[in-house]
């Protein structure tokens, strides 16, 4: 048996805690054992437990705390008995690799996308050259997309024969089992008048809400039974309703009802997908929504245009530019036809390209490559 501890700096909504969630809950049994260490969340233990997985508490987001960071991570690695470790996320990349090398462990660390730009020019040069550091220490840097691999490998943060591209995979047929969202009792609004507009995603900056908001208010003026529905919580969320008010964007117009639990399909609500995000890995939320035969209508960024084939699943437009997004989805609110028929072949894409299984297959071999490495400490 191969034992891997994966270690995530956040265990809320978003793609690295449902990648791992949907990783550990497929690896084959006979063959590893999985520990979760990260932020204590009552949700995400019990949907672990439900698989017989432990989440260790361990909060790896806090780097005022270094050696006592260190070294509960080192004592997870010793306790969990672990031969591989698998990290998500900056603070459990760097806590994680740094423990794993005193520990004599094999490191794999997966961008869930490469965001750094925010950071003020001092920070942006800390942040490549602490990335490039670990990346020596790491067995094999996944990447989630073809241009995140390429990206990672031109800024030094991964390295030739030590980098793999493992793309998100989605397991469509679990989607279609879960419990679709109970709509009526949240919203102020029925499915036979309005057209929902829906995005699920973390509040956080690089995802651009603001340009939804901004889209939303050319609509409906000419649109008054268009709703905006955002899933999700995080820092943003209250500049976000601030903005709201601010562009006189009618109330009712827009619905917050939080981070959802993962065991309900919140897809069921919407008509079209909509994200305006300023960077991407590969996101789950637009596959799980082409999953869910949905249209998704999606920034031109790198991480969506291996996602959404424009004209074909979706459309793509040009990021920052709420005018062309709002272009966008009003030439999709009154084309019903075409709107099923970008959702069906978006189901068939997702089948055909971003299915669990190759995902999981691919992250099993790099664990066995990993533990078999000729003069790596045990």
């Amino acid at each position: 048996m191969i034992r891997v501890l994966q270690l995530l700096t956040a265990t809320t909504l978003g793609g690295g805690p449902r990648q791992v969630y949907h990783l550990v809950r497929r690896l084959p049994r006979d063959e590893f054992t999985v520990c979760v260490g990260g932020p204590e969340n009552r949700r995400y233990r019990e949907q672990l437990a439900v698989m017989g997985v432990e989440l260790a508490p361990l909060d790896v987001d806090r780097l005022g705390r270094f050696w006592r960071t260190v070294f509960r991570t080192l004592r997870l690695i010793r306790e969990s008995r672990a031969e591989v470790v698998h990290t998500h996320g900056k603070g459990a990349g760097f806590y994680g690799r740094v423990a794993a090398l005193v520990a004599g462990v094999p490191v794999v660390h997966t961008f869930h996308g490469i965001h750094y730009e925010s950071y003020p020019c001092a920070g942006r040069r800390l942040y490549l050259a602490l990335e490039r550091c670990l990346a020596h220490l790491t067995h094999t840097v996944i990447n989630v997309s073809a241009s995140q691999d390429t990206e990672a490998l031109a800024l030094g943060v991964s390295r030739p024969g030590r980098s793999a591209v493992v793309v998100n995979g989605i397991d469509a047929e679990e989607l279609d089992t879960l419990s679709p969202w109970g709509r009526s009792s949240l919203l102020t609004f029925e499915r036979e008048d309005v057209t929902v507009l829906g995005c699920v995603a973390r509040f956080d900056p690089v995802k651009r809400h603001e340009v939804l908001l901004r889209a939303l208010s050319r609509i409906v003026p000419r649109h008054p039974r268009v709703r905006l529905l955002l899933v999700g919580g995080g820092p943003e969320e209250d500049r976000i309703k601030r903005l709201a008010v601010a562009l006189s964007i009618p109330p009712g117009s827009i619905v917050f009802p939080g981070a959802l639990d993962w065991r309900t399909n919140p897809y069921t609500a919407m008509d079209i997908y909509v994200t305006a995000s300023a960077k991407e890995g590969l996101p789950l939320a637009p596959l799980e929504a082409m999953a869910s035969r949905l249209p998704v209508i999606a920034s031109d960024v790198p991480g969506h245009r291996e996602v959404v084939a424009h004209g074909e699943t979706g459309l793509l437009v040009a990021p920052e530019d709420d005018k062309a997004l709002a272009e966008a989805i009003e030439s999709l609110l009154d084309d019903s036809e075409r709107r099923a028929r970008m959702g069906r072949a978006g189901r068939e894409r997702v089948l055909r390209d971003f299915a669990i299984g190759p995902m999981v297959e691919k992250t099993a071999a790099i664990y066995r490559a990993a533990v078999v490495t000729p003069g790596r400490r045990r």
